[in-house]
């Protein structure tokens, strides 16, 4: 147990039972109006029930004009108070404490969803935004009235306590950080002008409020690769602003394309911007709340050095609803660990989907959906396969009473994981492969590895059921010539199962074949990158696409998409270039990262010899970690 972590604390008049709050993460499972919904609720009581000491409920827009995401939940209307109310009294109903984030999206807001141009301090649009219109005075003070306004609201709905969003770029922050805010009146100008919206928000919220409803604000520490944006020294004196102006606490995040709790490090790192929030507790007398990238361990450290009053876990939340119980309890060998992956961050951003994800909790989304019952009925479950969707579905099966046993054919778990933690910046996969291996002994499922399934050795076994999760063929690419210079799959260079040599070409652009040319790259290999498309890891997410491309290229990894393959011959590929130009390459291995397909012939043999044969993962088609672990938890489920 983390002792500091877990002891009580006094925010303000508010007791918290713990020093673990869940971080304020837009979900969009509101309604399109804003409204409360079923998905939402549940997803806040898994984390209430898992223990979180303080939920910040997440960005809530306090005037329409405000709105940045799809399905965003609102405060802006009396309307939306009596379903946050319910929002409010189901996490109070798990000893948890409800505070609501206030939120104002200002320049970052969508035309599209609120039918209105994007309002700002200034005239300046974000580089991914929309030309906004700069506030009058006049417009200022209404937006000033719409925050007290909503934090008037949220105590009606029964929350506790209620924060300010000055962070990330919206409204509030857009005032206070001299990159967004060109004003010349009495907001603008001077660190104190510009910290003024924030300052009379927090003055007039406080006073309407009184002391028994603690109003705090989330601010940037540091914004980081914006030019003119705010440095630590300002991010003080603002913070020595809202202190004065009757601030509860301060919750340190950061902001900007560069901003360590946006990218990922070679080799994990934990608490990634705890020196901004040591540097606010050395400089204030309020509690202070650190975030970015804790782990329990970091969290204990940062605690007895006096670095932070209050630990704001998100994404870790989001992988596991139930982490604070289990730290609480001694068994943090049984949480699921967030692998940084940013897919969380990704669903919100791509537009094709509505609802925060996690790539390794299938249920995030899905909470209001009973749990499968323990089986009345137990079973012989025979799962082939021990990458991510086996490993899941034997899970599930073993925890609801079913008789499990597991055969993977190498000689360890994983599957594609093991092959996906080499390379850098991905080794908290290899986190997650130990937590699913901890996970199938504890279950007592019954591994037998080194155990290679056909139709026959799978009908000599009896199951009542069989999964498979075999994972997928791996498909040569038609590049003429290619079957003449012993080719390479990516996959037996990251298992190291092959060796290359010096000068390497990749066949394949896409997530594998980056990562294994940043592998190379590390080895001090000379590395060219081909692809047919016209650009480079376009499957990879918008939040770690360009950083993925950045360090290929300081890596000296040369990329060329766009090509069409003529011959490969002994020593040398040839292309033909995006611009027409005729290329050889020079190499002394190839190999190829251009794909793979679903692999079924297991599951057609075997159709109509057992009586119950399923799929799960990439030997029903390639696709993510997510995909692999939702199927077989849904396998898992069923049976």
């Amino acid at each position: 147990m983390r002792r500091n972590l877990m002891e009580p604390f006094r925010l303000g008049p508010v007791s918290l039972k713990n020093r673990l709050v869940f971080a304020p993460i837009t979900t969009q499972y509101a309604d399109e109006q804003g409204r409360v919904t079923k998905q939402l609720k549940a997803h806040y009581e898994a984390r209430a029930r898992g223990g979180a000491g303080l939920i910040i409920v997440e960005a809530t827009y306090v005037e329409p004009v405000g709105q940045v995401f799809v399905n965003q939940l609102g405060i802006h209307h009396d309307h939306l108070v009596s379903g946050l109310s319910e929002l409010a009294g189901i996490i109070k109903k798990h000893g948890c404490v409800p505070a609501i984030q206030l939120h104002h999206g200002g320049r970052m807001a969508k035309s599209s969803l609120t039918g209105m141009q994007p309002v700002a301090p200034s005239a300046i649009a974000h580089p991914a935004g929309e030309m906004p219109r700069e506030l009058s005075q006049e417009e200022i003070r209404d937006t000033i009235d719409a925050f007290v306004t909503a934090a008037a609201r949220a105590r009606e709905a029964g929350f506790v306590a209620a924060e300010l969003h000055g962070a990330h770029g919206y409204l509030i922050d857009q005032f206070l950080s001299g990159a967004a805010n060109r004003r010349t009146d009495a907001y603008g100008g001077s660190i104190d002008n510009r910290a003024r919206f924030l300052d009379e928000i927090l003055q007039r919220t406080v006073t309407v409020m009184g002391p028994g409803f603690p109003v705090w604000v989330r601010m940037n520490g540091r914004e980081y690769g914006v030019e003119g944006g705010t440095t630590l020294d300002e991010a003080l004196q603002i913070a020595r602003v809202a202190e004065r102006a009757g601030s509860g606490a301060i919750h340190v995040s950061a902001y900007g394309p560069s901003t360590p709790t946006n990218r990922t490090t070679a080799v994990f790192k934990p608490a990634v911007i705890a020196d901004l929030a040591a540097a606010m507790k050395r400089t204030l007398s309020i509690p202070v709340m650190a975030v970015g990238r804790i782990t329990p361990a970091a969290a204990e450290e940062m605690i007895a050095a006096g670095s932070a009053d209050l630990i704001v876990m998100g994404k870790a939340l989001l992988a596991d609803a139930s982490l604070p119980t289990k730290v609480a309890s001694g068994r943090e060998n049984r949480i699921v660990p967030c692998i940084v992956c940013m897919h969380c961050r990704d669903s919100l951003l791509v537009q094709d989907t509505v609802g925060i994800r996690c790539q390794v909790n299938p249920r995030l989304g899905r909470d209001e959906e009973a749990e499968a019952p323990e089986t009345a009925k137990p079973r012989r479950v025979l799962v082939v396969g021990g990458g991510p969707a086996g490993i899941v579905a034997a899970l599930n099966a073993a925890e609801r009473g079913h008789l499990v046993t597991l055969w993977e054919k190498s000689t360890a778990f994983g599957g594609q994981l093991s092959q996906a933690a080499v390379a850098p910046h991905k080794d908290r996969i290899r986190a997650y492969a130990k937590y699913l291996e901890n996970e199938l002994i504890r279950t007592g499922v019954n591994v037998e590895l080194e155990r290679e399934a056909s139709v026959e050795s799978v009908i000599e076994e009896h199951p009542g059921v069989v999964i498979l999760a075999t994972g997928p063929r791996q498909t040569i690419p038609d590049v003429p010539g290619i079957d003449k210079v012993a080719a390479i799959p990516a996959g037996a260079v990251l298992d190291g199962s092959a060796r290359v040599g010096k000068k390497v070409v990749i066949v394949g652009g896409e997530l594998v074949g980056c990562e294994v040319a940043e592998y190379l790259a590390e080895l001090g290999k000379s590395v060219v990158v081909t692809r047919r498309g016209p650009e480079m890891a376009l499957k990879v997410g918008p939040s770690l696409r360009p950083f993925v491309l950045e360090r290929l290229r300081q890596k000296g990894v040369r990329l060329l998409p766009g090509v069409t393959y003529v011959e490969a011959r002994p020593g040398y590929l040839d292309v033909q270039a995006s611009d027409g130009r005729r290329v050889t390459l020079e190499m002394d291995s190839l190999v190829f990262a251009s794909g793979s397909v679903g692999e079924s012939l297991l599951h057609d043999g075997l159709r109509g010899k057992i009586d119950e044969v399923y799929m799960a993962g990439d030997c029903v088609a390639p696709r993510s970690i997510g995909d692999a672990v939702r199927e077989g938890y849904d396998l898992g489920s069923r049976i």
